[in-house]
């Protein structure tokens, strides 16, 4: 049986059908345009900082007082310029390998990709032992300064993370740098500090802080070190002071500088320790009450007068050289508790760089040579 159409029929069929090819062509344009859109805002919403609706509410206000926005007034624009030369490759790929530690110790980012680090010598395993100036250490003018190294010992893993608290700090305070010299080490022994299992020992099994060519050291270290500590090898000397290329980078630091006082963060003996010229001394008595100051800014943190150790920075430093030198023993070694032991000693170490009892006088004579200036960046330098 033949089936007989209408011709207007089969039009308004035709142009139907027509209608929704284009509708259904035109919605999957629409979701594809869109979810292209979504996947571009998304890409640039990960590069960018969320912000918040105060943030919002502030650029508008902003705008109607004719202020850029990007330009106001915010905590940021209060920092110390930190980056002021490109890191080597060398040195960055060392802030990845520093970072990886911080992840292990749940101390979030290093931000050592952010500073500008000196670096000359490395460790026996090839890590950059590495350092980084608050201030103008090129003005030829005597100047306030301070020496804070930390990561002496391996094993001692909190001083690692207060070193970065302080520069994260003074980064944030340029009021505290003032017109004062303030160079930072961290990881001054880091073949110690970066392995499975940190030790108080160097990777050549040497204890770098009785290492220092000390007057006593030939006639007295091997044979302290038999005696006293039993052939502890965690406290070996090495077989000659200044062996290690940590020991060499601390002693020429300090002659590079010629700091005015030097802090040196350990763990975990809870307690201060001063070397340096004694009260009738030059300089004795302030550097003392430099010492009760700290104390006192800490919470009345135990002061504990240590003897000279043979090979150490207190004595090669601070007994032979008349450079206060102070040991800051943290309460402890336990990782989880890094940010308590960095507010608890924030205004002690702010009081020693601000802490300036060096007259211009004093160090008149005590500038580097031209030859010393012109070698500063070579090895035998530091």
């Amino acid at each position: 049986m033949k089936h007989i159409y209408n011709p207007l029929f089969i039009l308004f069929i035709f142009i139907s059908c027509s209608q929704i090819t284009t509708l259904e062509n035109e919605g999957h344009t629409q979701v594809s345009n869109t979810t292209q859109s979504e996947t571009n805002n998304n890409a640039l919403s990960n590069q960018l900082p969320q912000q918040s609706a105060i943030d919002t509410g502030a650029n508008k206000k902003n705008e109607k007082e004719g202020i850029d926005p990007d330009h106001s007034h915010t905590k940021d624009t209060h920092k110390v310029k930190t980056l002021t030369f490109e890191n080597t490759k060398t040195v960055k790929n060392y802030c990845k390998k520093i970072d990886k530690y911080f992840k292990k110790y749940n101390w979030g980012k290093s931000h050592c990709e952010e500073y500008s680090w000196h670096h000359v010598r490395s460790s026996y395993w090839g890590n950059p032992i590495i350092w980084h100036v608050f201030g103008d250490e090129n003005k030829k003018t005597v100047q306030n300064t301070t020496l804070i190294m930390c990561g002496v010992h391996g094993d001692e893993i909190t001083p690692v993370k207060f070193c970065f608290d302080i520069l994260k700090d003074l980064k944030h305070h340029p009021e505290i740098v003032k017109n004062n010299l303030v160079i930072i080490a961290p990881l001054v022994a880091p073949d110690s500090f970066l392995k499975t299992r940190p030790t108080r020992t160097n990777a050549r099994g040497v204890d770098v802080n009785r290492n220092f060519p000390t007057a006593d050291w030939s006639a007295k270290a091997i044979k302290l070190w038999k005696s006293r500590y039993r052939s502890d090898k965690r406290r070996f000397p090495g077989h000659k002071a200044s062996s290690e290329q940590e020991t060499i980078f601390q002693v020429n630091i300090i002659k590079r500088y010629n700091p005015d006082k030097i802090l040196s963060v350990h763990a975990p003996l809870t307690l201060i320790d001063y070397d340096g010229p004694i009260i009738g001394q030059e300089h004795g008595e302030t550097a003392h009450d430099l010492l009760l100051k700290m104390s006192d800014k800490a919470g009345k943190y135990k002061i504990n007068n240590y003897p000279f150790f043979t090979g150490s920075l207190g004595n090669w430093a601070g007994n032979e050289r008349n450079i206060p030198t102070y040991t800051l023993e943290l309460p402890n070694s336990d990782w989880n508790k890094t940010d308590r032991f960095f507010k608890t000693f924030q205004k002690a170490i702010h009081q020693a760089i601000i802490h300036d009892f060096i007259t211009p006088q004093t160090k008149a004579n005590e500038k580097v040579t031209e030859t010393e200036e012109h070698d500063k960046n070579s090895d035998k330098i530091l």
